[in-house]
């Protein structure tokens, strides 16, 4: 695990203390897209202020410096960023023992070839897609927290503030990639912009590697 996941460990799991999550919510479901699409939006902010605006709003990322099977950014924040801006003063308490990035922000990151998985300082989600068509995929979500978040007595009804921002933007990321799915069979093909470098280099990654199995 250590030699496939290489610096994701002390760059993202150990200063989040990932260790201390526990899963509270799952659910799977399919999509009529290709799953490289939905990967693609995982990594890059070009449609947040757009698709995301009441529900994320702006959010400037760094790309992370990875080694080994994963590809990452991260968004500087003092505060949590799986709550709807104006209410994030409202949220859980950061996960206990948590240190350096994992306080000063929320890493966005892809497994490969399609786990992602989002790290905040109060909790945790993931979205893992796995390809059953070159039109069709498998979707799987899940939900953590830190175990003392979970014991709190306020717990339920916190955390309703959580899934409602959660579910939003999930729900508004599969409605663009089915609907980037459409755009494939177009005339006109696109480029790259700026804002997309870390889905230019997870697309470089991913030719690379289907040329290899070829």
């Amino acid at each position: 695990m250590k030699e496939y996941l290489d610096n994701y460990l002390p760059i993202v799991a150990d200063p989040h203390n990932i260790k201390n999550m526990r899963r509270v919510h799952e659910k799977n479901y399919k999509l009529k897209s290709n799953w490289k699409l939905y990967v693609e939006v995982d990594m890059e902010t070009l449609h947040t202020p757009y698709i995301h605006k009441n529900s994320i709003g702006v959010q400037p990322v760094e790309q992370s410096p990875a080694k080994g099977e994963w590809i990452g950014v991260f968004s500087r924040s003092q505060e949590t960023v799986a709550l709807k801006p104006g209410v994030r003063n409202l949220g859980f308490p950061f996960n206990h023992g948590i240190y350096g990035d994992g306080l000063n922000g929320t890493h966005f990151s892809i497994i490969y070839p399609g786990f992602f998985i989002v790290v905040a300082q109060d909790c945790m989600w993931w979205i893992q897609k796995t390809a059953i068509s070159h039109e069709s995929v498998a979707i799987n979500v899940g939900y953590c927290f830190p175990e003392e978040t979970i014991s709190r007595s306020d717990f339920e009804s916190v955390s309703k503030l959580y899934f409602e921002r959660l579910d939003q933007v999930i729900k508004e990321d599969d409605l663009i990639t089915e609907y980037q799915q459409h755009g494939l069979h177009a005339d006109f093909q696109g480029f790259y912009t700026i804002q997309e470098s870390t889905v230019l280099q997870l697309d470089k990654e991913i030719i690379a590697r289907t040329i290899g199995w070829l």
